[in-house]
């Protein structure tokens, strides 16, 4: 199939009613007494700009009339092709965009782990917020809120985007459905989600570039409590290289108008991540470290021979920790390595104690006792 069929697909799945919707969302004037094979739309702000919108989606040319519209909207917005079609896709959903840029994402590629961290940043910024929504406090010890979990089972992953390495998430407005049973009036618990993680990214990213940080610990009125669960998310996206950024990109829902004033798009440059990195360690309540007890699997054991001549050094492991798979570095003994050896050979599960401190990406856990293969 060439992508010229494939592209004609994609556009005969849109609906006309969908695209119309989408066009007075954002601002276009639907011009009176058409003929009715068409819906014509102009805007205010654009003289000479038109929308020719085709009423059924059984004509034969329906797709390349649909592709002049979305190439319409992609120009007067400013905005790539593909990220207008797929908001006409799912027109019901805010849509969030995660998109690292740096010289070497430039082929629409990045390294396989730093794909996965990007993801499970995407994940835990969205429950973050939700978390935070439904209570605003500075640190969540557990995000297991129901009405967040609705919502992340709801959303959906899209494509990327050239020039870049980007995910899209789509986010249901109806995910949480006793919204609309309870309070009919009231903005979807999506809604309010995805502004709070927007609006907590813009604080954040205005009080590193104004030199304000002491700001974000301030409780006001009209500014989202900070989570140093958001933080965390934001670390575990950060991109390696020196001259890359992190651009948290939203598009709203051409059902639902959105009134406040929200930046559609914040950029995180490479040089806030140590103070996000800050931030979060302050976030956090003070507590003296304890030791926990972990199971994790074995995804590295490296080493060499000591004094006596057995095998001692650091292994890495997957752990689940705070509802979270964490990466984790730990030094093993020689009794300890010996067992690590032996359950790397079977299926790679141990469990143990320690304590755990936290790094930007990988986690370092001291303090080790009892480590032994889960049976």
């Amino acid at each position: 199939m060439s992508s010229d069929t494939l592209y004609k697909d994609i556009l005969q799945l849109i609906k006309p009613q969908k695209v119309r919707c989408y066009a007075i969302a954002k601002g276009w004037q639907r011009v009176p007494n058409v003929n009715g094979d068409i819906a014509l739309f102009k805007h205010p702000q654009g003289r000479f700009d038109q929308l020719i919108v085709p009423m059924d989606e059984s004509f034969d040319d329906y797709a390349k009339r649909l592709q002049d519209v979305v190439e319409n909207l992609a120009g007067f917005e400013s905005r790539p092709v593909a990220e207008v079609l797929n908001d006409l896709l799912t027109p019901e959903a805010d849509i969030l965009r995660y998109r690292v840029a740096s010289l070497a994402t430039g082929r629409g590629s990045i390294p396989l782990m730093e794909g996965i961290r990007l993801l499970e940043g995407a994940k835990r910024s969205i429950l973050a917020a939700a978390c935070s929504v439904v209570n605003p406090i500075a640190h969540h010890a557990r995000m297991s809120r129901t009405e967040a979990q609705q919502l992340l089972g709801a959303c959906h992953l899209g494509q990327t985007e050239r020039g870049s390495y980007a995910v899209s998430v789509s986010c249901p407005l109806r995910a949480v459905e006793q919204d609309q049973a309870l309070f009919p009036d009231s903005e979807p618990f999506t809604r309010r989600t995805v502004s709070a993680l927007m609006r907590s990214l813009s604080r954040l990213v205005t009080s590193i570039e104004a030199d304000t940080v002491s700001s974000v610990f301030e409780t006001h009125e009209n500014q989202p409590v900070l989570s140093a669960n958001l933080c965390d998310a934001l670390l575990q996206m950060q991109p390696p290289e020196e001259d890359s950024h992190l651009d948290v990109k939203v598009s709203w829902a051409a059902t639902l108008k959105q009134q406040d004033r929200i930046p559609p798009i914040v950029r995180i440059r490479h040089a806030y991540f140590p103070i996000i990195e800050d931030i979060s360690k302050k976030l956090r309540p003070a507590q003296a470290p304890a030791a926990s007890l972990f199971v994790g699997k074995i995804d590295n054991l490296g080493g060499e021979p000591g004094a006596d001549g057995r095998m001692q050094g650091e292994a890495t492991l997957s752990v689940m920790y705070e509802e979270q798979m964490q990466l984790v570095r730990v030094d093993l003994s020689p009794d300890d390595w010996l067992t690590a050896h032996i359950a790397l050979g079977l299926h790679g599960i141990v469990k143990f104690q320690g304590i755990l401190h936290r790094g930007t990406r990988v986690h370092r856990i001291t303090n080790i006792n009892q480590f032994a293969r889960v049976q």
